[in-house]
């Protein structure tokens, strides 16, 4: 598959994850992928979809959740566990969590070897919720907080590139 337009749905099509909130339309999505390449080196992706987020707003949602990930890693450290999320996750492709939002397609040479989603989404006249979602291999906190940081001073830098004295 090119770096091509194509359906989220497609690009990630036999992935699983599990349901976002009942009622909720997804209105943007960045997907952070560790890709592997046929010889074997890692590398990292992002791609985007749904209504575009302005900088700002990708920036303050990465810091948030890279706040998040600290967090939690601390209190691991701490020997404190982190309490589980209520209910039973429902499952479902990400094909049909994803489907209609449009994204550009992975170099057929790289495997996606993880994928890791933040997701924006609304019901009817409500604020904006924000969910994360994952598939394959588990990436562990201190991974996806580093692949995270990284693709946060690249957004900062482009922010600040913005501005204008």
């Amino acid at each position: 598959m090119a770096e091509v337009p194509i359906q989220f749905s497609e690009l990630l099509a036999g992935y699983g994850t599990v349901k976002i909130g009942e009622g909720m339309a997804i209105e943007s999505v960045f997907a952070l992928f560790k890709l592997r390449a046929e010889d074997g080196r890692p590398s990292w992706s992002f791609r985007t979809g749904g209504i575009p987020l302005p900088l700002e707003e990708l920036l303050g949602t990465l810091d948030g959740l890279t706040t998040s990930i600290r967090m939690k890693i601390a209190r691991g450290w701490k020997g404190e566990s982190t309490p589980p999320t209520p209910g039973t996750p429902e499952p479902i492709p990400f094909s049909e969590l994803l489907k209609g939002i449009e994204t550009i397609g992975i170099v057929d040479e790289n495997l996606i070897e993880s994928v890791f989603a933040i997701i924006k989404a609304r019901s009817e006249g409500r604020a904006p919720a924000w969910y994360v979602r994952s598939a394959e291999m588990k990436l562990s906190s201190e991974e996806l907080l580093g692949a995270l940081d990284g693709y946060a001073a690249s957004v900062r830098q482009d922010v600040a590139g913005a501005w204008r004295w």
